[in-house]
């Protein structure tokens, strides 16, 4: 299978250290039949536990600008909560690691937003990506 030519890549957050809340870009699926995000999470300079913690956001919208969690199954290749939640960073062995969720729904923009709950004061560097693919038209 050639993978190369059949699939997009979208960076959808700049590589940073994160203290606050931040959302990825939008991802257009028009197109393409799925997009897979995946969020690489770095070393915490924060001592990271249940209540203070990271949390992982699938969202998605039908016009790129107004944005709701999904929250149900139907659309996600993976698991999510009832608030969108797809992962929590809540402990250092959870740290250095990547975490990913598909979209398959029927709205045409997904994005990953990250949640910081608690106290961040050092941050945590968070990176994100998004892969589209079962492309309408080959190569990409």
């Amino acid at each position: 299978m050639d993978m190369h030519h059949n699939l997009a890549s979208v960076q959808t957050l700049d590589p940073a250290v994160t203290t606050e809340a931040r959302a990825g870009a939008p991802v257009d699926i028009q197109g393409f039949h799925g997009v897979e995000h995946i969020v690489a999470i770095g070393a915490s300079g924060d001592s990271l536990s249940e209540t203070d913690r990271l949390d992982l956001v699938l969202e998605a919208s039908a016009d790129g600008s107004s944005w709701e969690a999904v929250s149900e199954d139907g659309g996600v290749l993976g698991s999510v909560d009832a608030d969108g939640v797809f992962a929590s960073i809540d402990a250092a062995g959870k740290e250095q690691s990547e975490y990913r969720i598909g979209y398959v729904g029927s709205l045409r923009y997904s994005r990953i937003r990250v949640v910081p709950e608690g106290t961040h004061d050092e941050g945590t560097p968070v990176a994100a990506l998004a892969l589209l693919g079962g492309a309408d038209v080959k190569p990409v």
